[in-house]
């Protein structure tokens, strides 16, 4: 079993990372303190899902990311995809990564 407090506070700080907001830029877009961020990147504290959302919103990624347990690492490899393809923002682009990700399948089973 696995402790989804600290699951989703290890996903907001890397998410956090990613977007190069600190503890303290992130915590004041929000309307708390740093240390309560601090706490809920630890898995330390229960968050509302109201307060979840706001995270969410401001990191740039659906709520339900947020609490998303890789199982392997080939769950956890399509995770980042998804984070990448998401990141994108352009159809144009998924289309075409679609379009090479079939045409590679159609190769491999030759």
């Amino acid at each position: 079993m696995f402790d989804i407090l600290k699951v989703c506070g290890q996903n907001i700080r890397r998410y956090r990372k990613e977007k190069d907001l600190t503890l303290e830029q992130l915590s004041h877009s929000l309307g708390i303190t740093g240390s309560y961020l601090g706490y809920l990147e630890r898995g330390q504290r229960n968050t509302s899902l109201l307060t979840l959302a706001k995270i969410a919103k401001i990191l740039g990624v659906p709520p339900d990311i947020l609490l998303r347990v890789p199982k392997d690492e080939f769950e956890k490899a399509l995770y980042e995809l998804h984070d990448l393809l998401i990141n994108l923002n352009d159809v144009k682009h998924v289309t075409f990564l679609k379009e090479v990700m079939e045409s590679y399948l159609k190769l491999k089973d030759t």
